[in-house]
């Protein structure tokens, strides 16, 4: 008990006028300005961290070509190092053909480049060869 009465009482220092506004328009304007800052520095941050976290590019995957069948649905020629696989792009992603001899051939010949050209050279070269894989 007698070592609460030896300590010294606190001392309240009384807040000068200078620190508090004259109205509320000056203590708005100093809360945008401190969260404009503090936006500023989330958006620094973010940056930062993404080029220091992000993932490693390790070779190189290129979508040639994409055609938009319905909302949501595509269909894409992407480039694998030097396959080439036509894939269907929906809810899932799935493998729908590998193109590599197909798609380099019609590509070579300087044909326009359409890819619905492209498409249809594509599928019709692979309904020939299910249909030659079907036949006894």
């Amino acid at each position: 008990m007698a070592l609460l009465w030896a300590m010294p009482a606190p001392q309240v220092l009384a807040a000068s006028n200078s620190a508090v506004p004259a109205s509320g328009a000056g203590a708005y304007v100093k809360l945008i300005v401190a969260f404009i800052v503090v936006l500023l520095l989330l958006v620094l941050l973010f940056r930062f961290l993404g080029r220091r976290v992000g993932v490693v590019q390790r070779g190189s995957i290129d979508v040639l070509a994409a055609r938009q069948l319905a909302p949501n649905r595509s269909v894409q020629v992407v480039e694998v190092g030097q396959k080439r696989y036509l894939l269907g792009v929906g809810e899932n992603v799935q493998l729908l053909a590998d193109v590599t001899d197909s798609y380099t051939a019609a590509s070579e010949v300087g044909a326009p480049g359409s890819f619905g050209g492209t498409l249809q050279e594509v599928l019709a070269e692979l309904r020939r060869d299910s249909r030659r894989n079907d036949e006894p």
